[in-house]
């Protein structure tokens, strides 16, 4: 019994360790096993390239340099394989082609080495976007004598900034994991965060403590650099858009009317023939309006997207309206309706987006008359705030005021302040209730100054100011784009006119000079070709709505309602032509 009682306990132990260990997940896994076996070769390689450190340190990954390159010379040798059957295939079945991926191992170990500053260069870019607010709510907060360590520590709880959340992490793990004072933490993070401002910023700070300089006032004046940066940005992302706004025209408008006109040309001529020629040209047509044309729109929006200021959240209730209102297309293409194949298309184009757009157009209307008072109410809290109100009163004092579309929100705030409920939950409240992601930023910033700073009528001074600076480089950036937007419209209206009048001059029997037209008066069946050159430009011009909303007003969403004027605009477009002109099929 004795003996029984004491090895009881003894087992209880072994198995709590045993729950202890953590098991290594499958990357982990798989960066020892390449570590075991190509450790070595690694080592050598790093000697040879020692920036590479450098880089994956700024890219953010969690790997040694030598446990990287063990990875990339792994996957290196596994491709070999790969290559060599796929020569031996080109050689044996005269399959050309094959033979290009005989170079897929050296594609990989390049792709491998430069994929740490690839990296690196996402995760600057990304904190691009939410750097002005980050070092904004540093700074008011600093302002009230919040340390930035502290200030650190709140922000990596945001969901609001998720990037700058990271870096948080990442500063606060130096202190917490690696036992790094905050200074070192700090200095690290400025040496190998791959954002510049964001590394000047607290590589500055640093500095400015260990000489003893003023904190506030350097921060200050960083906030305003922050903002002079973004303005450069934004105006040289829209100089940037209208480069690749004219590349756009080019290459979808002109090269595709040269395009579309030679493929017609070759089906109304094999058409002509009599020999079954002009399938070949009308696939063509098919392919260049249903694959060529959406992949270089595509192609474009993504280019857009990648260098316009953008927002970290993303509101998808348009996007759901939109799959929704697709499966409208097949419907309208099976009406038994005794008209044109073209202007179902059109029809069926146009209702597909137009609840999406509906939608659309309504959330933008709120959301900006939301935006544009947010700046009004917080300058008028911070002055009500003078007169010694506490924060909670002032927002009560102001609720009687009008802010238009923010009406609303603020008088739900006043009510439930009436009632005894706590500032910070009626901002947390108010906030997950406003899609505007400008607006749940400031009353963020705004319960943070109340809670932490206290709500000293100078933080919510710098609060203000810093609210309406954002508010103004937001509406220089939409004033900028604006132009782009017309673009793409131009492009339609080219395609949608150049193809009315190609098929009305290739189908018709007679031209110019009363003389008759030797291949239109063979076609068997016009409207065979017609048919599908018509309905091609008006899938066309679909699909250049939503790179107008793109280039023009920053978003996707934006484009549904230009892609259902585009594709209205169209069928009417060739309903007129038919009145004037006769041409087949429709």
């Amino acid at each position: 019994m004795v003996l029984g009682l004491k090895r009881k306990p003894k087992q209880e132990k072994q198995e709590t360790q045993t729950e202890d260990v953590v098991k290594p997940t499958f990357g982990e896994s798989v960066a020892v096993l390449a570590y075991r076996y190509f450790g070595k070769f690694a080592k050598s390689l790093h000697k040879g390239m020692p920036e590479i450190a450098t880089d994956i340190l700024k890219s953010g990954m969690n790997y040694s340099p030598e446990v990287y390159l063990s990875l990339v010379l792994m996957i290196t040798v596994l491709t070999i394989p790969i290559a060599a059957l796929l020569l031996v295939a080109a050689i044996v079945f005269k399959l050309l082609p094959l033979a290009i991926f005989s170079v897929l191992p050296a594609l990989v170990f390049g792709m491998g080495l430069s994929y740490p500053r690839l990296m690196a260069s996402s995760r600057a870019s990304s904190l691009d976007d939410e750097l002005p607010f980050m070092i904004g709510y540093v700074t008011v907060l600093a302002s009230g004598g919040v340390s930035p360590i502290m200030t650190l520590k709140r922000l990596s709880k945001v969901d609001l900034y998720p990037k700058s959340a990271m870096e948080a992490r990442r500063i606060l793990m130096q202190i917490d994991v690696f036992s790094n004072d905050p200074i070192s933490a700090l200095e690290f993070a400025s040496r190998y965060n791959p954002n510049r401002v964001f590394a000047d910023f607290f590589g500055g700070y640093t500095s400015v403590l260990k000489t003893g300089g003023d904190v506030i006032d350097y921060m200050q004046n960083k906030l305003r650099d922050v903002f002079a940066y973004r303005a450069l940005k934004v105006k040289s992302a829209a100089d940037t858009i209208g480069t690749f706004a004219e590349s756009y025209i080019s290459i979808a408008v002109i090269l595709g009317i040269g395009l579309f006109v030679l493929f017609a040309v070759q089906a109304i001529l094999g058409s002509a023939s009599g020999a079954g020629g002009g399938s070949a040209g009308i696939q063509r047509i098919i392919l260049l309006t249903t694959v060529f044309n959406p992949l270089v729109s595509a192609l474009f929006i993504y280019i857009t997207h990648s260098i316009q200021p953008k927002e970290p959240t993303r509101n998808l209730r348009p996007y759901y309206f939109f799959a929704g209102g697709l499966a409208l297309i097949p419907v309208a293409l099976l009406l038994p309706l005794h008209i044109s194949f073209v202007y179902k298309l059109a029809a069926g184009l146009t209702a597909s987006t137009l609840p999406a757009s509906v939608v659309s157009i309504r959330e933008a209307r709120r959301k900006s008359s939301v935006e544009r008072m947010i700046p009004s109410f917080v300058r008028d809290i911070a002055e009500v705030r003078k007169t010694g109100l506490a924060p909670e009163k002032c927002i009560e004092q102001v609720s009687t005021r009008n802010y238009g579309g923010l009406s609303p929100i603020v008088q739900s705030m006043a009510s439930q302040l009436s009632w005894g409920v706590p500032l910070r939950q009626v901002l947390s409240t108010v906030r997950t209730k406003t899609k505007s992601w400008l607006t749940q930023t400031v009353l963020f910033l705004l319960s943070e100054v109340v809670e932490v700073g206290g709500g000293t009528p100078e933080m919510l001074g710098n609060l203000a100011d810093f609210v309406e600076k954002i508010s103004q480089i937001e509406r220089e950036k939409r004033s900028q784009l604006r132009p782009y937007v017309f673009i793409p419209y131009f492009g339609a209206v080219m395609i949608v006119i150049t193809t009315v009048l190609m098929v009305y001059f290739l189908t018709s029997p007679i031209v110019t000079g009363g003389g008759f037209n030797p291949f239109a008066s063979n076609l068997g069946n016009p409207a065979s070709i017609t048919v599908p050159m018509l309905a091609g430009a008006v899938f066309t011009s679909w699909i250049m709505g939503f790179v107008s909303g793109k280039m023009g007003e920053g978003s996707v969403e934006a484009g549904f309602k230009h892609a259902a004027i585009l594709a209205a605009v169209s069928g009417i477009v060739m309903f007129l032509a038919t009145v004037f002109f006769h041409i087949p099929g429709v």
